[in-house]
């Protein structure tokens, strides 16, 4: 799917109803990690893999085709780790987003474990950083969010 079109844009920007999006946490040696984001909402932040579901796409694949894609690390959904609502308003009090995201632990499932993740597609910089560094990152509110929820603190 193209980033830059319009129609892509416009549709979650402003948007008549949630969308869903889904993400997933791989913890590694105490090591979370995450990509920077290369779009809105939350461009130059850090958060973990995700993205929306394509049509006729379940979540759990959804989330297992957006770390490849993103970070080009096979994983696979091992559980439920926290379902979140993210709205976020303009300066005129109107809702600029809203997504329902859907998120799991995942591990990895193919070749060396210690495998470096490469930052692709969305991502403009992918990383394992250490759980208790995690403050020092620039992270959304629906990541600490979730990370409070599961209770995973820096």
């Amino acid at each position: 799917m193209v980033k830059n079109n319009d129609n892509y844009k416009n549709h979650r920007h402003y948007p008549n109803f949630p969308h869903i999006g889904v993400g997933g946490l791989l913890i590694r040696n105490n090591h979370l990690l995450l990509i920077r984001r290369k779009y809105e909402p939350d461009a130059g932040f850090w958060s973990i893999p995700g993205g929306h579901l394509k049509l006729g796409e379940k979540n759990k694949r959804a989330v297992e085709r957006e770390f490849l894609e993103e970070t080009g690390l096979e994983v696979q959904v091992r559980s439920l780790a926290g379902i979140l609502d993210k709205i976020m308003y303009d300066e005129n009090n109107k809702i600029e987003y809203h997504y329902i995201l859907i998120n799991y632990y995942v591990e990895q499932i193919e070749g060396d474990p210690n495998k470096q993740p490469i930052a692709d597609d969305d991502a403009l910089d992918a990383r394992f950083v250490p759980i208790e560094e995690l403050s020092n990152y620039k992270l959304p509110v629906s990541l600490v969010e979730l990370l409070s929820i599961i209770k995973l603190k820096s």
